[in-house]
């Protein structure tokens, strides 16, 4: 991992990453040390229910308020603030331009955007970054090209200005995670091996694809928390409440390795289908980048599984996917990092909710890494 600590010895703004979500809000504050980061403040709270609808905020009083709440209780001394976006409306995706001054760069990049989102341009917030000569052609740039709605981007720092604080920057949210539990492991990772972040939120999966620790695709499921909440309503005849409930008392081993009792069975079951439909699409993701690799390209299998996400949580997922995929996985969680500190109360707590603070802890460090993938 390579640390800058220039920002919080000469910046006047000390940073919160703040990570929005349609079911839970999570705040992280960190201070870089001599080998990484030391989590100095941490927070999640509940958002409002209804408030986040297909990544846009709706209810934005309901919002600021739940985010200054938190921060008040978490004693957060942050005056500024990282976010991101995600979802299916984002795009994220390196292309090839011919090289060319950046003065014309800049001007060609709505353009380009253009030809592969399908909204308005004017309607979209884009971002790019140059990241050298393409390898097979140095008269080609690779470059990283991200649009989102403005409309999702615009309520998003609304809320957050609201609270009190400066947004200083708007992330992607698989390049905070890629930050948190990747390159915060850099010579773990730099093997050149290829990998799946499957991150599983409550309104969507994000399937990211990743060579070593390069950023090579990411993919939004509409299959995710909720997905599953809604199939033990239905299945079940449960209000959303005891759906919740029963979701996290629910074991998935015992789909692999069976129960004596046979109670065990029934919510497991309810969601057998949908979690099967889910890791058939990280298949599809792994699939499509495979058969668009240039021709020639050697063959590689994916290694590792890597889920995030509060659903990441549910017993059993984990073998579960292994023995679905045939993939080793496991649950991503990056204070399982010797370069990453907090006090013992508060790694205890940090560690118990890991799937669900990875986007945070990634955007609270931003400032201090060296990127590998981010947008600045």
């Amino acid at each position: 991992m390579k640390v800058s600590a220039i920002a919080s010895l000469f910046g006047k703004e000390v940073l919160v990453g703040i990570d929005v979500g349609s079911s839970s809000l999570k705040a992280i504050q960190v201070e870089p040390t001599r080998d990484g980061f030391r989590v100095v403040r941490a927070a999640q709270q509940k958002t409002p229910p209804g408030a986040i609808r297909d990544g846009v905020v709706h209810d934005r009083d309901a919002v600021a308020g739940a985010i200054r709440q938190m921060i008040k209780a978490a004693n957060i001394t942050a005056n500024a603030a990282v976010i991101a976006v995600s979802g299916p409306t984002v795009f994220v995706r390196q292309i090839q331009l011919p090289k060319m001054p950046d003065a014309a760069l800049k001007r060609s990049i709505p353009y380009e955007a253009g030809r592969f989102i399908s909204s308005n341009v004017d309607d979209s917030a884009i971002a790019y970054e140059v990241l050298g000569a393409a390898a097979d052609d140095p008269n080609l740039l690779d470059v990283m090209l991200v649009a989102a709605p403005k409309e999702m981007v615009d309520s998003r720092v609304n809320v957050v200005e609201r609270a009190g604080l400066d947004v200083v920057s708007t992330d992607i949210e698989s390049f905070a995670l890629i930050r948190s539990l990747i390159d915060t492991q850099y010579a773990r990772y730099n093997d050149g091996q290829l990998r799946a972040i499957v991150d599983v939120g409550a309104g969507h999966t994000e399937v990211t694809i990743l060579l070593g620790t390069k950023f090579q695709l990411t993919r939004a499921v509409s299959i995710a928390g909720d997905t599953f909440t809604d199939a033990l309503k239905n299945q079940l005849r449960l209000d959303t409440p005891e759906a919740e409930q029963r979701k996290t008392e629910l074991d998935l081993n015992v789909l692999i390795h069976g129960s004596d009792n046979p109670g065990d069975y029934e919510a497991p079951r309810a969601l057998q289908s949908v979690m099967d439909e889910l890791l058939r699409e990280v298949r599809r993701s792994v699939v499509f980048y495979q058969s668009n690799l240039p021709e020639g390209t050697p063959a590689q299998n994916v290694v590792e599984v890597i889920l995030a996400g509060g659903s990441a949580q549910m017993m059993g997922l984990a073998p579960y996917v292994t023995a679905r995929l045939g993939l080793e996985a496991r649950v991503g969680d990056p204070f399982e990092n010797p370069a990453i500190e907090a006090a013992p109360e508060a790694m205890q707590w940090l560690r118990s909710q890991s799937p669900r603070l990875g986007c945070a802890l990634g955007l609270a460090a931003k400032d201090f890494m060296v990127p590998q993938n981010a947008i600045k």
